[in-house]
């Protein structure tokens, strides 16, 4: 069987020393989350979890790949042939496609001609949480509603003509709707399976690695941790400078901290950094110590790993 994160919930006891019953179990008591395989048009992109744009400003994108659900929809999606879904996080940023404005599919809805577009957020590289699908809904326009409210006596002096033509003139406007997820789109992310169970986790096999092959800040017996957080971020990325390396390293822990995304993280594996901003970086050491990094410490610790690592800046 090919090495992968996602599997079908048939294929857990090929992977690991659970059956199906404990997986969905563990489901049931909302201590594990479930993903979906898709392939969906013009679902739509948040600011984050919690923070979302104006209708007329979210980004829309095709994606065909693998979504996380939350604990209330997994248990949904387990108890029903097909369940919809409005939130879902988008596990798999590479497969996003067609990153567009709202108004590119949706140029007459009344969000998009009232409201000046502005320039197109920035496509995402990390997990990020979004809308399952935007459309649109007809609303009565605002002659007819006007006309409502205006009394008996007012619509008969408007007379039948403009009474139909009120009821023609109707307006489209954006809304979030629901996808719908059948079971056989159902998936587990082994690697959250195995931190919720307790089981080999990726972490300890990347960490089992690092002793196996340290990497170049280790073998020189270096104290501040953060660099080997960088040696990680620049072997990713042996052209990236101070802001490409930083934004890596930022963008990670931002999404780890808001819990969007569940899995190892790949530069900062013992999970040193406590904040990050563009000025300082706030650590911990192996002794329980917090201190603080420049940005002009940071930026000349990239420029003298990539120089131990034998990388030219081109």
């Amino acid at each position: 069987m090919l090495k992968r994160r996602f599997y079908r919930l048939d294929e857990i006891s090929d992977v690991t020393p659970l059956t199906k019953g404990d997986l969905l179990s563990a489901v049931e008591r909302g201590e594990l989350q479930l993903c979906a395989w898709v392939d969906a048009k013009a679902l739509g992109a948040t600011k984050s979890r919690t923070e979302l744009y104006p209708y007329s400003q979210i980004p829309l994108f095709d994606y065909r790949g693998v979504l996380g659900l939350s604990p209330d929809d997994s248990v949904k999606c387990i108890q029903t042939e097909e369940s919809k879904v409005e939130v879902v996080l988008i596990n798999e940023p590479e497969r996003v496609s067609r990153w567009r404005h709202v108004s590119d599919d949706f140029p007459d809805a009344k969000q998009c001609r009232q409201n000046e577009a502005l320039p197109l957020a920035e496509q995402r590289e990390l997990p990020f949480f979004a809308f399952a699908s935007i459309g649109t809904r007809t609303v009565l326009g605002e002659d007819l509603q006007n006309l409502a409210k205006a009394g008996v006596e007012e619509q008969r002096k408007a007379g039948a003509k403009r009474l139909v033509e009120a009821f023609l003139n109707v307006d489209n406007v954006l809304e979030k709707q629901s996808m719908v997820i059948s079971r056989e789109q159902l998936r587990f992310d082994l690697n959250l399976v195995n931190k919720v169970f307790g089981l080999e986790t990726v972490n300890k096999e990347r960490k089992h690695l690092t002793s196996d092959n340290p990497t170049a800040s280790q073998s020189r017996g270096r104290r501040n941790r953060v660099l080997d957080v960088i040696e990680r971020a620049l072997k990713a990325n042996p052209q990236g400078d101070y802001h490409a390396i930083h934004k890596l390293i930022r963008d990670e822990h931002n999404q780890h901290e808001n819990k969007a995304d569940f899995s190892a993280k790949s530069y900062d594996i013992d999970e040193i950094i406590q904040s990050i901003d563009s000025d300082v970086i706030t650590w911990r050491t192996k002794s329980g110590d917090v201190k603080e990094m420049s940005r002009k410490y940071f930026e000349d610790s990239i420029s003298n790993i990539r120089k131990e690592l034998g990388y030219s800046k081109r």
